[in-house]
């Protein structure tokens, strides 16, 4: 049973619906199924793009006596924030009203929703998420739902529902009429008479896109860069340093178009900082250039990365600074996003280093 706390004279829950099966690595039993609301830290909501408006029942015009729910009249607009992946989500917070419409005979109060999508102050609003990792005093990456458990003597000026994305719609739809549930005062102790209030759900998520797929295959366009000279001499650094410095502001003014708009590469002191390390180590095997090593996250249970997540570079130290630039700025396009010499930047499409000026180094090396 959830626990409750006064805030300001209210009294308001916190209530979350965790998945019992679907995403891999995820614990099927979490610590907690409800969670105290904290004021004083809210709950983060994500912000989409507003879907299309879908049909909702007509509204009287005539004003109406302030009804015994939380907001003291009817209806009980509901506002939607969806995400731009071309999903109707209206349409699954509409299913989820009619529900309730048709079965709430022992809530706390008449579920009078009336879905407007893209209300701008409305009653209730329903967001959906990539991720909940908070809801009230739960932290954690098993919630799929997140809402207030409402009564007469509880309310908010708009009321959050939060909702995880990358479920399919049967599932969406029964997370929301969960939620609802919440909203009209039901608890996961109700599981007994709807069905729909358990506190946990089986899920079917969507598929997940491979990182291959991606036009930007990284969660953000700020990657953090560490570069390890340990193996260079203190006379030659400098000039290691401008080959490498060349081809990161490379792509951060854009490479050709290549990269995405407001690409920053943020040199950091740190190793365990570094999203991308970029060493000089002498190669063992008779081999001389460069070597990359993406990493990445692997959340569907294939063997393929879904977002990429950094890497490594290592140049060789034998062949000196030369070059070092057109080396660095190759392997850098196949982190970044490329699986074919042809997809990367013009400078680095073919190994004719004597095609571009630019990349025979900037330290007035000559390339052959």
């Amino acid at each position: 049973m959830p626990s409750t706390a006064d805030h300001g004279g209210r009294s308001l829950v916190l209530a979350l619906l965790v998945l019992l099966s679907g995403c891999a690595g995820l614990p099927a039993e979490p610590s907690v199924d409800a969670a105290l609301f904290d004021s004083s830290s809210g709950v983060a909501l994500g912000v989409g793009s507003d879907p299309v408006p879908t049909a909702s029942p007509a509204v009287p015009n005539s004003e109406v006596e302030p009804a015994d729910n939380p907001w003291g009249h009817t209806p009980i607009v509901v506002g939607v924030d969806g995400l731009d992946d071309g999903r109707d989500y209206a349409s699954l917070v509409e299913s989820a009203v009619t529900y309730w419409h048709e079965n709430a005979t022992e809530t706390a109060y008449d579920p009078a929703f009336v879905v407007r999508p893209n209300a701008s102050n409305p009653d209730v609003r329903v967001t959906v998420v990539e991720e909940i990792t908070s809801c009230g005093g739960y932290h954690g990456r098993d919630a799929v739902g997140c809402a207030p458990i409402l009564n007469s003597s509880s309310s908010e000026n708009t009321t959050p529902v939060l909702v995880s994305a990358g479920y399919d719609d049967e599932t969406t739809r029964t997370v929301i009429t969960h939620e609802f549930g919440h909203l009209l005062g039901l608890t996961h102790d109700d599981a007994e008479r709807y069905d729909v209030m358990g506190p946990r759900i089986e899920t079917t998520p969507l598929p997940v896109p491979n990182a291959t797929t991606r036009d930007y295959p990284y969660h953000d366009t700020t990657l953090t860069v560490y570069v390890d000279l340990s193996n260079v001499s203190a006379a030659e650094r400098d000039a290691y340093e401008a080959e490498i410095d060349h081809a990161l502001s490379y792509y951060e003014s854009g490479a050709a178009g290549f990269s995405p708009e407001g690409l920053t590469l943020t040199r950091v002191s740190d190793p365990s900082r570094a999203q991308v390390v970029i060493s000089v180590a002498p190669f063992e095997d008779g081999y001389s250039g460069a070597r990359w090593r993406r990493t990445g996250e692997s959340t569907d249970g294939d063997d393929a990365f879904e977002w990429y997540t950094g890497g490594d570079i290592i140049v060789d130290a034998g062949m000196g600074p030369t070059l070092v630039d057109w080396y660095v700025g190759s392997a850098l396009g196949y982190l970044l996003a490329a699986d074919d010499r042809s997809e990367l930047p013009p400078p680095f499409r073919d190994s004719d280093l004597r095609d571009d000026p630019q990349w025979r180094g900037v330290t007035n090396e000559s390339a052959w």
